[in-house]
């Protein structure tokens, strides 16, 4: 749902727009003054539309609009006049207004006005969330000490040829820790080839030929050259994910390609050259396969020269709010519902919850909460009963504690504290991370007594 905050010192008319946008759908808020106006947008209410009288006494339309663009908030602003000279509407315009409109109107006229802006807005924030989370696709998305250290650790192996193998359970970004050496593999370009290999999901029959390619003539049906997944991601990064599935017949061939960098093709008695890097993912422990006599013990060492363990999201809490955030942001833009963010007690909620499915299953909840969100937050009723319920209902509660803060305070205070420790005590990015603006950080700050 769009809000329009409507900033009128005459009440009557106030009422008259309130009555006109909240029959169409909008939600609203009115003020009868400018100064009204700043303190309710400074308190961190959110509006897609600012709609305002031009001559008020505190400070007038065009003042007002000034005021809150020096304050940061780029509302879409609307001045509406008795006094339609068109000196006046040239000014407001060359100041940022989007559409001047004279008393009297019709209804008609000034609700095509606010439904143009906000399907404007809507396309704007749809391009840039889809180019946010396009560009972050394969980036690392983290708050915590761990991860942070692990980034750190992956940029400074990236450049090399070295085999890495990453282990972590099921759902904890295995792959993502790949493309990231990747994009450090190609100097941040990405030109240099990622190919991926999911071994549980290619027959043991096919696999061989899916790796290595094949001539034309080598079985029946091979009318043609096939190029393997080693020749593609020549000069580049050969993933395979879940190596601990690969069959043991292929195991040794495997070997070969790391220790000598050659490999043949079905039908091709001759050896070809490769250079390409092995990363290996598994959520399975290797050392107990190799003592069951299912992989090799020499490949295990090989793939096992640099290791990256990912620790679950259970045992790295701090990581949830920024990819609760993220995942947000990403399924909003997708689905094409504008959801404001988290409503009071969703995140803390979030962050108790123990997340067996690790980020893949705070992935799907996010997804799903955004799907049946209809209050442009997402809320309690969104999430899965397993998580919902599992809640103390004094996350909720807004009533203080005997200690003079309740559960819900003491978990903000946390995580502000957490997002500006993590970059640095740089407020701008600890608000863009948490998904507030500036001003409401400041504000947030303040009463939690976090100075920057």
């Amino acid at each position: 749902m769009n809000r329009i905050l409507l900033v009128d010192d005459e009440e009557n008319m106030l009422t008259v727009l309130e009555m006109l946008f909240q029959n169409a759908g909008y939600g609203t808020k009115a003020v009868t003054s400018g100064l009204e106006a700043i303190s309710l947008v400074s308190s961190g209410e959110r509006f897609d539309v600012v709609i305002s009288d031009l001559r008020m006494p505190d400070m007038d339309g065009i003042e007002l609009m000034k005021r809150l663009d020096d304050l940061g908030f780029g509302f879409p602003f609307v001045i509406i006049t008795a006094y339609g000279t068109v000196e006046k509407a040239v000014d407001a315009m060359k100041l940022g207004a989007v559409d001047v409109i004279t008393k009297p109107f019709k209804s008609e006229m000034i609700l095509n006005v606010v439904a143009r802006i906000c399907r404007i807005e809507s396309l704007q924030k749809e391009n840039r969330i889809l180019k946010d989370t396009e560009s972050k696709a394969d980036e690392l998305i983290y708050s915590s000490a761990k991860m942070s250290e692990i980034a750190a650790f992956v940029k400074k192996v990236g450049t090399a040829p070295t085999p890495v193998l990453i282990t972590g359970e099921s759902g904890t970004g295995k792959e993502v820790i790949a493309r990231t050496l990747h994009r450090f593999y190609s100097n941040g370009d990405g030109r240099k080839p990622f190919v991926m290999v999911n071994c549980p999901a290619i027959p043991e029959s096919l696999l061989e030929s899916e790796l290595f390619g094949y001539r034309r003539g080598a079985f029946t049906g091979a009318d043609k050259d096939f190029k393997g997944r080693v020749e593609l991601a020549d000069g580049g990064i050969l993933f395979f994910d879940e190596i601990g599935d690969l069959p043991l017949a292929i195991q040794p061939k495997l070997l070969r390609l790391i220790e000598n960098k050659t490999y043949e093709p079905l039908g091709l008695a001759l050896s070809r050259r490769t250079e390409v890097r092995i990363v290996c993912a598994t959520n399975r422990n290797l050392k107990e396969l190799v003592q069951k006599g299912l992989f090799r013990e020499d490949l295990f060492y090989r793939i096992n020269t640099i290791t990256v363990s990912i620790p679950p999201l259970r045992d790295r809490p701090d990581d949830v709010p920024v990819l609760a955030e993220f995942f947000l942001k990403k399924y909003s833009g997708e689905l094409y519902k504008p959801i404001i963010g988290f409503a009071n007690g969703i995140m803390a909620l979030l962050a108790a919850y123990s997340w067996p499915g690790n980020v893949r299953e705070l992935r799907n909840v996010i997804e799903r909460a955004t799907v049946l969100s209809s209050t442009g937050w997402i809320e309690r009723g969104d999430l899965p009963a397993e998580i919902a319920e599992a809640c103390p209902p004094g996350i909720f509660a807004a009533t203080p504690s005997t200690g003079g803060a309740n559960l819900l305070e003491s978990t903000e205070r946390r995580l502000l504290a957490e997002a500006l420790a993590a970059v640095n005590g740089n407020v701008s990015e600890a608000a863009r991370r948490l998904g507030v603006s500036r001003n409401t950080m400041r504000y947030r700050m303040q009463k939690f007594g976090l100075q920057d």
